[in-house]
C-alpha cells in the first residue's frame, strides 16, 4: 500500500518591522532557504510514492506471467494434438486424390474443434493506467511490453485458426464428408482448407513457443531470447 505524506507550505512574515538592509536580506534568505527544504521533501515524497507504485507494479505482474505461463504450456499441448488430427486428416485426404479407383480410400470422417487458450492482463493493463511503467527504467519496462506483446500475437494466432476452423466446417458441409464418399475435386478442396490450416497452426505454435521461451527467461532472471525457429 502506498503511503501519501502531504508537505505545507507556510509563509509568515516578519514579526518586525524590517530596519535595514542586513535584515531584509536575512529574512530574504531564511525565507528562501524554508522553500528550497520544502521542495526537496516534496520531492522526495514524490519519488517514494514513484518507486512504491513502480515496486507494486513489478509484483502484480510477475506473479500475472507466472499464472499465463501455466498456461501456455497446456496451450502447446493443444497444438500438437491439433497437428496430429490435421495431419492424419490430410493423409486421408491424399490417399483419396491419388487411388480414385478404391472405393475404401474415399472413406473420410472429418472433425472441426480447437481449443482456445486466454491470458491475465490486468495487471499491464494497470500498470499503463497508472503510469506505472514510466517509473521503470526503459529496458525493464520494455521487458514487459516484449512479454505481453508476445501474448498477444498468440491470442491474434489462435482467433486465426479458430477462423480456419469454422472455414473447414463449411466446406465439410459442402463436401458431405459425412456420406462416406468423396470426390476427387470435393477433396482436393478439403486437402486446401487442411493446408491452410497447418500452416497457421505452425504459426501458432512458434508464436507460443516464443512466448513461453520469453516467460521462463524473464521468470529466470535471464535475458530475453531474441529469435526461434520451428527447428528450435
Amino acid at each position: 500500500m502506498i503511503r501519501y505524506i502531504i508537505v505545507m507550505i507556510d509563509v509568515h512574515p516578519p514579526h518586525k518591522s524590517i530596519g535595514n538592509t542586513s535584515e531584509f536580506f536575512l529574512h530574504l534568505f531564511t525565507i528562501t532557504i524554508g522553500l528550497l527544504i520544502a521542495v526537496g521533501i516534496e520531492g522526495c515524497v514524490e519519488r517514494y510514492q514513484h518507486h512504491e507504485l513502480a515496486n507494486e507494479a513489478r509484483q502484480t505482474m510477475k506473479a500475472e506471467i507466472r499464472s499465463n505461463a501455466n498456461r501456455v504450456e497446456a496451450a502447446l499441448a493443444d497444438i500438437q494434438q491439433e497437428q496430429k488430427r490435421n495431419t492424419d486428416e490430410l493423409v486421408s485426404v491424399q490417399k483419396i486424390q491419388s487411388t480414385p479407383n478404391d472405393a475404401k480410400g474415399h472413406e473420410l470422417n472429418l472433425s472441426v474443434s480447437y481449443n482456445m487458450v486466454g491470458f491475465d492482463d490486468t495487471a499491464w493493463r494497470t500498470a499503463q493506467a497508472t503510469g506505472a511503467l514510466g517509473f521503470m527504467p526503459y529496458a525493464e519496462a520494455e521487458r514487459y511490453s516484449d512479454i505481453y506483446g508476445a501474448e498477444e500475437t498468440v491470442l491474434k494466432e489462435q482467433d486465426q485458426v479458430a477462423e480456419d476452423e469454422t472455414q473447414m466446417l463449411g466446406v465439410a458441409r459442402e463436401v458431405h464428408p459425412g456420406s462416406g464418399t468423396l470426390t476427387q475435386e470435393n477433396a482436393g478442396l478439403v486437402a486446401k482448407q487442411l493446408g491452410i490450416i497447418e500452416g497457421h497452426l505452425l504459426g501458432l505454435k512458434l508464436a507460443a513457443r516464443l512466448l513461453q521461451a520469453e516467460q521462463e527467461a524473464f521468470l529466470e532472471g535471464k535475458d530475453a531470447p531474441h529469435s526461434l525457429s520451428t527447428t528450435d
